[in-house]
């Protein structure tokens, strides 16, 4: 009994010790995504998935995201087809928004690299994976009128994030495009 009891302590505090940066910081990352999920849509009726399809991606990327379209937020302000996720932030201040979220995940001091062509504000985004178990992730930012256009493709395995750009700049095209 006394093993079994000290195994349960050990494992207890191990989790203890996993879990306090989290909790010390005031949220889980899964708390974050649940909170930024619930927030009030800032489209202002422009549903994502009415930008993206699942043929556009295969086009842009060459890989079947292996999955349609699939709205998410509240008003639909998200998107997310399998290898890639839209987000669309509108409004006057729809850019201050979107670096609110940025913040929010602590990613606001991640290198940026200006995207030409896209804009004067737009910019592409390599963030760092946090672990091992995340992928590459390139993302692209832009503004058009009062609407500001998050969009993120996952590189593929053994493919760094920055070999996602041509990608995202023919996708981006795409959905401007689309944008009422």
């Amino acid at each position: 009994m006394n093993t079994w009891l000290t195994s349960f302590a050990c494992a207890t505090l191990l989790l203890a010790l996993w879990l306090a940066p989290a909790l010390a910081e005031g949220q889980t990352p899964r708390q974050q995504a649940e909170q930024e999920l619930t927030r009030k849509a800032p489209n202002a009726g422009v549903e994502a998935c009415s930008l993206i399809t699942r043929a556009d991606v295969k086009n842009a990327t060459g890989r079947d995201p292996f999955v349609d379209a699939e709205p998410a937020g509240q008003g639909g302000w998200m998107c997310n087809v399998g290898i890639g996720e839209l987000k669309v932030y509108s409004g006057p201040k729809s850019w201050e928004t979107w670096e609110s979220t940025l913040k929010s995940f602590k990613m606001d001091k991640e290198p940026q690299t200006q995207a030409p062509g896209f804009g004067e504000r737009a910019y592409f985004l390599y963030p760092k994976p946090a672990n091992k178990y995340q992928g590459n992730v390139a993302v692209l930012v832009t503004k058009s009128g009062n609407h500001t256009l998050v969009l993120s493709l996952d590189a593929p395995d053994g493919k760094s994030a920055e070999s996602m750009r041509p990608a995202l700049e023919s996708l981006m095209k795409t959905i401007l495009s689309r944008l009422p």
